[in-house]
Protein backbone atom coordinates (compact mmCIF):
# COMPACT_ATOMS: atom_id res chain seq x y z
CA UNK A 1 0.00 0.00 0.00
CA UNK A 2 1.15 3.54 -0.78
CA UNK A 3 -0.47 5.83 1.79
CA UNK A 4 0.40 9.03 -0.04
CA UNK A 5 -1.97 8.20 -2.89
CA UNK A 6 -5.39 9.82 -2.67
CA UNK A 7 -8.09 9.15 -5.22
CA UNK A 8 -10.25 11.89 -3.74
CA UNK A 9 -10.24 14.16 -6.79
CA UNK A 10 -10.98 11.55 -9.45
CA UNK A 11 -13.45 9.73 -7.21
CA UNK A 12 -15.32 12.97 -6.57
CA UNK A 13 -15.76 13.49 -10.30
CA UNK A 14 -17.36 10.05 -10.59
CA UNK A 15 -19.18 10.01 -7.27
CA UNK A 16 -22.95 9.70 -7.07
CA UNK A 17 -23.10 13.07 -5.36
CA UNK A 18 -21.13 14.78 -8.14
CA UNK A 19 -23.26 13.07 -10.80
CA UNK A 20 -26.35 14.70 -9.35
CA UNK A 21 -24.49 18.00 -9.25
CA UNK A 22 -23.80 17.72 -12.99
CA UNK A 23 -27.47 16.93 -13.62
CA UNK A 24 -28.46 19.99 -11.59
CA UNK A 25 -26.15 22.18 -13.69
CA UNK A 26 -27.91 20.96 -16.83
CA UNK A 27 -31.40 21.49 -15.40
CA UNK A 28 -30.56 25.02 -14.20
CA UNK A 29 -28.88 25.96 -17.48
CA UNK A 30 -31.98 24.76 -19.33
CA UNK A 31 -34.26 26.89 -17.15
CA UNK A 32 -32.03 29.91 -17.74
CA UNK A 33 -32.19 29.24 -21.47
CA UNK A 34 -36.00 29.02 -21.38
CA UNK A 35 -36.00 32.36 -19.58
CA UNK A 36 -33.85 33.91 -22.31
CA UNK A 37 -36.30 32.55 -24.89
CA UNK A 38 -39.19 34.19 -23.05
CA UNK A 39 -40.85 31.07 -21.65
CA UNK A 40 -39.93 31.08 -17.93
CA UNK A 41 -40.65 34.37 -16.12
CA UNK A 42 -37.71 35.96 -14.31
CA UNK A 43 -39.42 35.73 -10.90
CA UNK A 44 -39.88 32.00 -11.36
CA UNK A 45 -36.28 31.60 -12.54
CA UNK A 46 -34.97 33.44 -9.47
CA UNK A 47 -36.73 30.93 -7.24
CA UNK A 48 -35.59 27.97 -9.34
CA UNK A 49 -31.94 29.06 -9.17
CA UNK A 50 -32.04 28.60 -5.39
CA UNK A 51 -32.88 24.90 -5.53
CA UNK A 52 -30.53 22.33 -4.03
CA UNK A 53 -30.37 18.59 -4.32
CA UNK A 54 -31.17 16.47 -1.28
CA UNK A 55 -30.08 12.84 -1.38
CA UNK A 56 -32.57 11.68 1.24
CA UNK A 57 -35.50 13.17 -0.63
CA UNK A 58 -34.22 11.61 -3.86
CA UNK A 59 -33.95 8.20 -2.20
CA UNK A 60 -37.53 8.51 -0.98
CA UNK A 61 -38.83 9.13 -4.48
CA UNK A 62 -36.59 6.51 -6.02
CA UNK A 63 -38.14 3.88 -3.76
CA UNK A 64 -41.48 4.80 -5.32
CA UNK A 65 -40.53 5.35 -8.96
CA UNK A 66 -37.40 3.28 -9.57
CA UNK A 67 -36.52 5.96 -12.15
CA UNK A 68 -33.49 8.13 -11.53
CA UNK A 69 -34.40 11.28 -13.48
CA UNK A 70 -38.04 11.28 -12.37
CA UNK A 71 -36.86 10.96 -8.77
CA UNK A 72 -34.24 13.65 -9.33
CA UNK A 73 -36.75 16.12 -10.76
CA UNK A 74 -39.15 15.45 -7.87
CA UNK A 75 -36.33 15.92 -5.34
CA UNK A 76 -35.11 19.28 -6.65
CA UNK A 77 -38.71 20.49 -7.04
CA UNK A 78 -39.64 19.56 -3.47
CA UNK A 79 -39.43 23.07 -1.99
CA UNK A 80 -40.75 25.00 -4.98
CA UNK A 81 -44.26 26.29 -5.59
CA UNK A 82 -45.96 26.72 -8.96
CA UNK A 83 -42.59 27.48 -10.55
CA UNK A 84 -41.69 23.82 -10.14
CA UNK A 85 -43.59 23.14 -13.38
CA UNK A 86 -40.63 24.55 -15.32
CA UNK A 87 -38.12 22.00 -14.01
CA UNK A 88 -37.18 19.57 -16.80
CA UNK A 89 -39.43 21.51 -19.20
CA UNK A 90 -39.37 19.87 -22.65
CA UNK A 91 -36.41 17.66 -21.74
CA UNK A 92 -36.02 13.92 -21.85
CA UNK A 93 -33.92 11.95 -19.37
CA UNK A 94 -30.87 11.60 -21.56
CA UNK A 95 -30.76 15.31 -22.34
CA UNK A 96 -29.81 15.68 -18.70
CA UNK A 97 -27.86 12.47 -18.16
CA UNK A 98 -25.77 12.51 -21.33
CA UNK A 99 -24.98 16.21 -21.10
CA UNK A 100 -24.06 15.72 -17.45
CA UNK A 101 -21.87 12.78 -18.47
CA UNK A 102 -20.11 15.02 -20.97
CA UNK A 103 -19.20 17.34 -18.11
CA UNK A 104 -17.92 14.36 -16.12
CA UNK A 105 -15.79 13.08 -18.98
CA UNK A 106 -14.36 16.53 -19.64
CA UNK A 107 -13.38 17.04 -16.00
CA UNK A 108 -11.97 13.52 -15.83
CA UNK A 109 -9.75 14.11 -18.87
CA UNK A 110 -8.45 17.33 -17.32
CA UNK A 111 -7.47 15.44 -14.17
CA UNK A 112 -5.90 12.53 -16.06
CA UNK A 113 -3.98 14.96 -18.26
CA UNK A 114 -2.47 16.53 -15.14
CA UNK A 115 -1.40 13.09 -13.89
CA UNK A 116 0.21 12.28 -17.25
CA UNK A 117 2.04 15.61 -17.11
CA UNK A 118 3.41 14.77 -13.65
CA UNK A 119 4.71 11.42 -14.89
CA UNK A 120 6.24 13.04 -17.96
CA UNK A 121 8.07 15.54 -15.75
CA UNK A 122 9.54 12.68 -13.71
CA UNK A 123 10.59 10.79 -16.84
CA UNK A 124 12.20 13.89 -18.30
CA UNK A 125 14.13 14.64 -15.11
CA UNK A 126 15.43 11.08 -14.80
CA UNK A 127 16.19 10.85 -18.53
CA UNK A 128 18.32 13.99 -18.47
CA UNK A 129 20.08 12.75 -15.31
CA UNK A 130 20.94 9.49 -17.09
CA UNK A 131 21.68 10.86 -20.56
CA UNK A 132 25.33 9.75 -20.36
CA UNK A 133 24.65 6.44 -18.61
CA UNK A 134 25.41 3.53 -20.96
CA UNK A 135 23.26 0.44 -20.53
CA UNK A 136 22.69 -2.75 -22.46
CA UNK A 137 20.11 -2.46 -25.20
CA UNK A 138 18.29 -5.75 -25.68
CA UNK A 139 16.32 -7.37 -28.48
CA UNK A 140 14.55 -10.72 -28.02
CA UNK A 141 15.70 -10.41 -24.40
CA UNK A 142 19.30 -10.79 -25.57
CA UNK A 143 22.20 -8.35 -25.53
CA UNK A 144 22.08 -6.19 -28.67
CA UNK A 145 24.02 -2.90 -28.57
CA UNK A 146 24.74 -0.31 -25.88
CA UNK A 147 22.42 2.65 -25.54
CA UNK A 148 21.76 5.55 -23.19
CA UNK A 149 19.54 4.65 -20.24
CA UNK A 150 18.21 8.19 -20.50
CA UNK A 151 16.97 7.53 -24.04
CA UNK A 152 15.06 4.50 -22.76
CA UNK A 153 13.12 6.86 -20.48
CA UNK A 154 12.78 9.50 -23.21
CA UNK A 155 10.97 6.95 -25.39
CA UNK A 156 8.36 6.55 -22.66
CA UNK A 157 8.06 10.35 -22.38
CA UNK A 158 7.44 10.69 -26.11
CA UNK A 159 4.80 7.97 -26.02
CA UNK A 160 2.98 9.66 -23.15
CA UNK A 161 3.04 12.90 -25.13
CA UNK A 162 1.05 11.15 -27.85
CA UNK A 163 -1.45 10.00 -25.23
CA UNK A 164 -1.90 13.61 -24.11
CA UNK A 165 -2.50 14.63 -27.71
CA UNK A 166 -5.08 11.89 -28.17
CA UNK A 167 -6.90 12.82 -24.96
CA UNK A 168 -6.88 16.46 -26.00
CA UNK A 169 -8.71 15.50 -29.18
CA UNK A 170 -11.05 13.22 -27.25
CA UNK A 171 -11.85 16.05 -24.86
CA UNK A 172 -13.18 18.06 -27.80
CA UNK A 173 -15.44 15.21 -28.85
CA UNK A 174 -16.77 14.38 -25.37
CA UNK A 175 -17.59 18.03 -24.64
CA UNK A 176 -21.03 17.74 -26.22
CA UNK A 177 -24.33 19.24 -25.10
CA UNK A 178 -27.50 17.46 -26.17
CA UNK A 179 -30.84 19.15 -25.45
CA UNK A 180 -32.97 17.78 -28.28
CA UNK A 181 -35.90 16.01 -26.60
CA UNK A 182 -37.21 12.49 -27.29
CA UNK A 183 -35.48 10.87 -30.31
CA UNK A 184 -33.59 14.10 -31.01
CA UNK A 185 -36.23 15.87 -33.12
CA UNK A 186 -36.38 19.06 -30.99
CA UNK A 187 -40.16 18.63 -30.94
CA UNK A 188 -40.37 19.71 -27.29
CA UNK A 189 -37.37 22.04 -27.21
CA UNK A 190 -35.44 23.84 -29.96
CA UNK A 191 -31.92 24.11 -31.40
CA UNK A 192 -31.83 27.66 -30.02
CA UNK A 193 -32.37 26.34 -26.49
CA UNK A 194 -29.65 23.74 -26.95
CA UNK A 195 -27.22 26.38 -28.18
CA UNK A 196 -27.83 28.60 -25.14
CA UNK A 197 -27.41 25.67 -22.72
CA UNK A 198 -24.22 24.54 -24.44
CA UNK A 199 -22.74 28.05 -24.13
CA UNK A 200 -23.60 28.21 -20.44
CA UNK A 201 -21.96 24.81 -19.80
CA UNK A 202 -19.02 25.60 -22.13
CA UNK A 203 -19.81 22.63 -24.32
CA UNK A 204 -20.33 22.28 -28.06
CA UNK A 205 -23.85 21.74 -29.36
CA UNK A 206 -24.47 18.35 -30.89
CA UNK A 207 -24.89 18.55 -34.66
CA UNK A 208 -27.37 15.70 -34.93
CA UNK A 209 -28.51 13.19 -32.31
CA UNK A 210 -31.30 10.79 -31.55
CA UNK A 211 -32.16 10.21 -27.90
CA UNK A 212 -28.55 9.84 -26.79
CA UNK A 213 -25.10 11.16 -27.53
CA UNK A 214 -23.61 8.48 -29.74
CA UNK A 215 -21.45 5.97 -27.87
CA UNK A 216 -18.51 5.94 -30.25
CA UNK A 217 -17.45 9.05 -28.30
CA UNK A 218 -17.48 7.19 -25.01
CA UNK A 219 -15.84 4.22 -26.68
CA UNK A 220 -13.02 6.51 -27.80
CA UNK A 221 -12.55 7.70 -24.23
CA UNK A 222 -12.27 4.14 -22.93
CA UNK A 223 -10.01 3.09 -25.79
CA UNK A 224 -7.65 5.97 -25.02
CA UNK A 225 -7.56 4.98 -21.36
CA UNK A 226 -6.79 1.42 -22.47
CA UNK A 227 -3.97 2.67 -24.71
CA UNK A 228 -2.59 4.80 -21.90
CA UNK A 229 -2.83 1.93 -19.43
CA UNK A 230 -0.99 -0.33 -21.86
CA UNK A 231 1.87 2.15 -22.12
CA UNK A 232 2.04 2.26 -18.33
CA UNK A 233 2.21 -1.54 -18.35
CA UNK A 234 4.96 -1.32 -20.97
CA UNK A 235 6.96 0.87 -18.58
CA UNK A 236 6.21 -1.45 -15.66
CA UNK A 237 7.31 -4.54 -17.59
CA UNK A 238 10.62 -2.85 -18.41
CA UNK A 239 11.15 -2.11 -14.71
CA UNK A 240 10.22 -5.70 -13.83
CA UNK A 241 12.73 -7.11 -16.30
CA UNK A 242 15.49 -4.76 -15.19
CA UNK A 243 14.87 -5.66 -11.54
CA UNK A 244 15.28 -9.42 -12.13
CA UNK A 245 18.10 -10.85 -10.03
CA UNK A 246 20.11 -11.77 -13.13
CA UNK A 247 19.89 -8.19 -14.46
CA UNK A 248 19.52 -6.05 -11.32
CA UNK A 249 20.05 -2.69 -13.03
CA UNK A 250 16.99 -0.86 -11.72
CA UNK A 251 14.93 -1.33 -8.56
CA UNK A 252 11.57 0.00 -7.49
CA UNK A 253 11.38 2.19 -4.37
CA UNK A 254 11.37 -0.13 -1.38
CA UNK A 255 11.07 0.50 2.34
CA UNK A 256 11.00 4.30 2.09
CA UNK A 257 8.35 7.00 1.76
CA UNK A 258 5.60 4.59 2.71
CA UNK A 259 6.48 1.95 0.12
CA UNK A 260 6.44 -1.82 0.53
CA UNK A 261 8.88 -2.99 3.23
CA UNK A 262 8.35 -6.75 3.07
CA UNK A 263 8.80 -8.78 -0.10
CA UNK A 264 7.80 -12.23 1.12
CA UNK A 265 6.26 -13.89 4.14
CA UNK A 266 8.78 -16.74 3.98
CA UNK A 267 11.88 -15.27 2.29
CA UNK A 268 13.21 -12.19 4.10
CA UNK A 269 15.65 -11.38 1.30
CA UNK A 270 12.94 -10.82 -1.32
CA UNK A 271 12.52 -7.39 -2.86
CA UNK A 272 9.82 -7.89 -5.47
CA UNK A 273 8.70 -5.46 -8.23
CA UNK A 274 5.25 -5.46 -6.65
CA UNK A 275 4.22 -1.98 -7.77
CA UNK A 276 5.04 -2.67 -11.40
CA UNK A 277 3.20 -5.98 -11.22
CA UNK A 278 0.19 -4.14 -9.79
CA UNK A 279 0.23 -1.78 -12.77
CA UNK A 280 0.24 -4.73 -15.17
CA UNK A 281 -2.77 -6.28 -13.46
CA UNK A 282 -4.84 -3.09 -13.37
CA UNK A 283 -3.99 -2.29 -17.00
CA UNK A 284 -5.70 -5.56 -17.96
CA UNK A 285 -8.92 -4.40 -16.28
CA UNK A 286 -8.84 -1.09 -18.13
CA UNK A 287 -8.34 -2.88 -21.45
CA UNK A 288 -11.21 -5.28 -20.76
CA UNK A 289 -13.48 -2.34 -19.89
CA UNK A 290 -12.69 -0.77 -23.24
CA UNK A 291 -14.20 -3.81 -24.97
CA UNK A 292 -17.47 -3.25 -23.10
CA UNK A 293 -17.39 0.38 -24.29
CA UNK A 294 -17.17 -0.83 -27.89
CA UNK A 295 -20.09 -3.17 -27.29
CA UNK A 296 -22.11 -0.14 -26.13
CA UNK A 297 -21.92 1.58 -29.52
CA UNK A 298 -24.57 -0.45 -31.42
CA UNK A 299 -27.94 0.15 -29.75
CA UNK A 300 -31.51 -0.54 -30.86
CA UNK A 301 -32.95 2.19 -33.09
CA UNK A 302 -32.84 5.61 -31.38
CA UNK A 303 -31.77 4.16 -28.04
CA UNK A 304 -31.99 1.39 -25.51
CA UNK A 305 -30.40 1.26 -22.07
CA UNK A 306 -28.13 -1.75 -22.47
CA UNK A 307 -25.20 0.67 -22.44
CA UNK A 308 -26.28 2.42 -19.26
CA UNK A 309 -25.63 -0.36 -16.75
CA UNK A 310 -22.20 -1.10 -18.25
CA UNK A 311 -21.20 2.58 -18.26
CA UNK A 312 -22.01 2.94 -14.58
CA UNK A 313 -19.17 0.46 -14.01
CA UNK A 314 -16.63 0.95 -16.77
CA UNK A 315 -16.45 4.75 -16.94
CA UNK A 316 -15.77 5.45 -13.25
CA UNK A 317 -13.72 2.28 -12.74
CA UNK A 318 -11.45 2.88 -15.73
CA UNK A 319 -11.03 6.55 -14.85
CA UNK A 320 -10.13 5.83 -11.24
CA UNK A 321 -7.91 2.88 -12.21
CA UNK A 322 -5.91 4.90 -14.74
CA UNK A 323 -5.49 7.68 -12.19
CA UNK A 324 -4.09 5.16 -9.70
CA UNK A 325 -1.58 3.51 -12.03
CA UNK A 326 -0.45 6.90 -13.30
CA UNK A 327 0.33 7.74 -9.69
CA UNK A 328 2.13 4.42 -9.18
CA UNK A 329 4.15 4.91 -12.35
CA UNK A 330 5.22 8.37 -11.26
CA UNK A 331 6.28 7.10 -7.84
CA UNK A 332 8.30 4.30 -9.42
CA UNK A 333 10.08 6.53 -11.94
CA UNK A 334 10.82 9.34 -9.50
CA UNK A 335 11.96 6.99 -6.73
CA UNK A 336 13.63 4.08 -8.51
CA UNK A 337 17.24 3.13 -7.80
CA UNK A 338 19.51 3.03 -10.85
CA UNK A 339 22.65 0.90 -10.49
CA UNK A 340 25.16 2.24 -13.01
CA UNK A 341 27.88 -0.14 -11.88
CA UNK A 342 25.62 -3.11 -12.51
CA UNK A 343 24.76 -1.72 -15.93
CA UNK A 344 28.48 -1.59 -16.71
CA UNK A 345 28.97 -5.14 -15.44
CA UNK A 346 26.20 -6.33 -17.73
CA UNK A 347 27.73 -4.46 -20.64
CA UNK A 348 31.07 -6.17 -20.00
CA UNK A 349 29.42 -9.55 -19.61
CA UNK A 350 29.47 -10.18 -23.35
CA UNK A 351 33.29 -10.04 -23.47
CA UNK A 352 33.01 -7.30 -26.09
CA UNK A 353 30.74 -9.20 -28.49
CA UNK A 354 28.33 -6.28 -28.60
CA UNK A 355 30.95 -4.40 -30.63
CA UNK A 356 30.81 -6.96 -33.46
CA UNK A 357 28.64 -4.72 -35.73
CA UNK A 358 31.21 -1.93 -35.47
CA UNK A 359 34.08 -4.27 -36.28
CA UNK A 360 32.18 -5.56 -39.32
CA UNK A 361 31.35 -2.05 -40.55
CA UNK A 362 34.96 -0.94 -40.13
CA UNK A 363 36.15 -3.90 -42.20
CA UNK A 364 33.66 -3.00 -44.94
CA UNK A 365 34.78 0.63 -44.87
CA UNK A 366 38.37 -0.60 -45.16
CA UNK A 367 37.56 -2.38 -48.43
CA UNK A 368 36.45 -5.88 -47.42
CA UNK A 369 33.43 -7.48 -49.09
CA UNK A 370 30.38 -7.30 -46.80
CA UNK A 371 29.69 -11.04 -46.83
CA UNK A 372 33.35 -11.79 -46.08
CA UNK A 373 33.37 -9.24 -43.28
CA UNK A 374 30.20 -10.70 -41.78
CA UNK A 375 31.49 -14.27 -41.93
CA UNK A 376 34.84 -13.31 -40.42
CA UNK A 377 33.32 -11.40 -37.52
CA UNK A 378 30.77 -14.15 -36.92
CA UNK A 379 33.54 -16.76 -36.79
CA UNK A 380 35.53 -14.69 -34.28
CA UNK A 381 32.34 -14.11 -32.25
CA UNK A 382 31.74 -17.86 -32.00
CA UNK A 383 35.31 -18.30 -30.76
CA UNK A 384 34.59 -15.76 -28.04
CA UNK A 385 31.43 -17.65 -27.04
CA UNK A 386 33.38 -20.90 -26.76
CA UNK A 387 36.64 -19.69 -25.22
CA UNK A 388 35.37 -16.77 -23.07
CA UNK A 389 38.40 -14.87 -24.35
CA UNK A 390 37.93 -11.16 -24.94
CA UNK A 391 36.43 -10.46 -28.37
CA UNK A 392 38.66 -7.40 -28.67
CA UNK A 393 41.76 -9.48 -28.03
CA UNK A 394 40.69 -12.13 -30.54
CA UNK A 395 40.18 -9.38 -33.13
CA UNK A 396 43.55 -7.81 -32.30
CA UNK A 397 45.30 -11.15 -32.87
CA UNK A 398 43.57 -11.89 -36.18
CA UNK A 399 45.79 -11.26 -39.21
CA UNK A 400 42.95 -10.28 -41.55
CA UNK A 401 41.67 -7.71 -39.11
CA UNK A 402 45.14 -6.39 -38.33
CA UNK A 403 45.63 -5.79 -42.06
CA UNK A 404 42.48 -3.64 -42.19
CA UNK A 405 42.13 -2.00 -38.77
CA UNK A 406 44.86 -0.23 -36.80
CA UNK A 407 45.15 -0.79 -33.04
CA UNK A 408 44.17 2.83 -32.41
CA UNK A 409 41.02 2.42 -34.48
CA UNK A 410 40.24 -0.84 -32.69
CA UNK A 411 40.36 1.00 -29.35
CA UNK A 412 37.90 3.54 -30.68
CA UNK A 413 35.58 0.79 -31.90
CA UNK A 414 35.37 -0.77 -28.42
CA UNK A 415 34.08 2.39 -26.74
CA UNK A 416 30.64 2.53 -25.11
CA UNK A 417 30.43 6.31 -25.45
CA UNK A 418 30.28 5.93 -29.23
CA UNK A 419 26.70 4.67 -28.89
CA UNK A 420 25.65 7.70 -26.87
CA UNK A 421 27.01 10.37 -29.19
CA UNK A 422 23.63 11.30 -30.71
CA UNK A 423 21.53 11.07 -27.54
CA UNK A 424 21.71 14.79 -26.82
CA UNK A 425 20.67 15.50 -30.38
CA UNK A 426 17.66 13.22 -29.91
CA UNK A 427 16.74 14.97 -26.68
CA UNK A 428 17.01 18.35 -28.37
CA UNK A 429 14.68 17.14 -31.13
CA UNK A 430 11.88 16.64 -28.59
CA UNK A 431 12.44 20.10 -27.13
CA UNK A 432 14.68 19.26 -24.18
CA UNK A 433 17.67 21.44 -23.40
CA UNK A 434 20.63 19.30 -22.28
Amino acid sequence: MIPRYSRKKISQIWSEEKTYDYWLKVELASCEAWNELGIIPKDDLDKIKKIKFNQKIYNKYFEETKHDIVSFVKAISENLGDESRWIHHGLTSNDVKDTGLSLQLRDSIDHIDLQISNLMDSLKNRAIEEIDTPCMGRSHGMHAEPMSFGSKLAIFWEELKRHRDRLKETKKRVSICMISGPVGSYATVSPALEKIVSQKLKLDSANVTNQIIQRDIHGEYCQNLALLGTTLEKISIEIRHLQRSEVNEVREPFGTKGFVTKGSSSMPHKRNPELSERISGIARIIRSNSLAALENIPLWHERDISHSSAERIILPDSSIAIDYILFLSNEIISGMTIDKNRMLENLNQSQGLIFSPRVMLKLIESGMNRNDAYDLVQDLSMRTFESKESFKQICANNEKIKSKIKNKDLDEIFDYNYYLRFTKEQFNSIGWKT
